[in-house]
């Protein structure tokens, strides 16, 4: 992320402290990832329906 890029969100009215959660959420979700991949966790829980879109 460049200043530019930090200006940019700070422009759309995030805060500071808005910006670190945002990081640190998708740190936590890359982590989860890895680990996942890694792990190859049992799914315990039934599969979503497919939707169908509207015409």
């Amino acid at each position: 992320m460049s200043n530019a890029d930090l200006e940019t969100v700070k422009a759309a009215g995030f805060t500071n402290g808005e910006v670190i959660e945002i990081v640190a959420n998708v740190a936590l979700n890359v982590f989860t990832n890895y680990f996942n991949n890694v792990a190859e966790p049992d799914i315990d829980f039934p599969r979503a329906q497919t939707v169908k879109r509207a015409a």
